[in-house]
């Protein structure tokens, strides 16, 4: 771009110095036409008078001179201005059409790279979602079996303690069962100790002592 840009700067001096050159030979022309004897003025004054006259307002000689040569100054300003400056406008507007094109697809790449990101984004939200479902329905589910596992836990141990109660009752029972009955024994012995010792004979004593002994063997047992 830089090289183009002095190229271009080049271009506009050398056409420029063209025009001054020309200006200046243009000048020097009418200098030289200037240069006329008084006579040959005062015969050109006369006939351009007749003119004049005759013709009205007309365009005269030097003026058509200095008209053509404006002409031929300019097409030839034209001429070198695109001969000169065609090829870096070309280039500037190759250059330029480039860069844009450049520029859009540069647009379009980061168009598609910010929908792949967003799709992306999108999936991850997805996961995320599924992920957070997945892990919600875990914890519940062991929530569920936690509490069952305690509840059941817990049954079991009512249960333990149920058996235990029962079982501590009836040996409790049994064991209250075997003084109280004991306690009967020894006091039906005594009341019959007493009774056999007043009415009793000794045979007699002796078969109740040894029928009241089986007995309570049988009992304890």
């Amino acid at each position: 771009m830089k090289s183009g840009v002095k190229i271009r700067v080049l271009a506009l001096l050398g056409a420029l110095m063209l025009v001054l050159s020309l200006a200046s030979w243009s000048m020097a022309s009418d200098g030289a036409a200037g240069a006329e004897t008084v006579e040959q003025v005062e015969a050109h004054v006369g006939d351009e008078n007749m003119e004049a006259q005759g013709h009205g307002h007309g365009v005269t000689e030097g003026q058509l001179h200095d008209f053509i040569l404006r002409c031929v100054n300019f097409g030839l300003l034209v001429i070198i201005l695109l001969v000169l400056v065609r090829k870096p406008v070309k280039n500037a507007l190759a250059a330029r059409s480039e860069g844009i094109a450049t520029e859009l697809d540069e647009l379009a790449r980061r168009k598609e790279e910010a929908a792949r990101e967003l799709a992306e984004m999108e999936r991850r939200l997805r996961d995320a979602q599924g992920e957070r479902e997945a892990i919600v329905a875990e914890f519940r589910a062991q929530g569920e079996r936690e509490a069952q596992r305690i509840v059941e836990g817990a049954k079991a141990m009512a249960q333990r303690i149920k058996d235990q109660a029962q079982f501590t009752i009836e040996q409790e029972t049994n064991q209250a069962k075997l003084e109280l009955r004991r306690e009967i024994a020894d006091l039906s012995a005594t009341v019959a100790g007493d009774i056999l010792r007043e009415q009793i004979t000794a045979d007699d004593r002796a078969r109740l002592v040894s029928e009241y002994l089986t007995k309570v063997e049988q009992e304890v047992q």
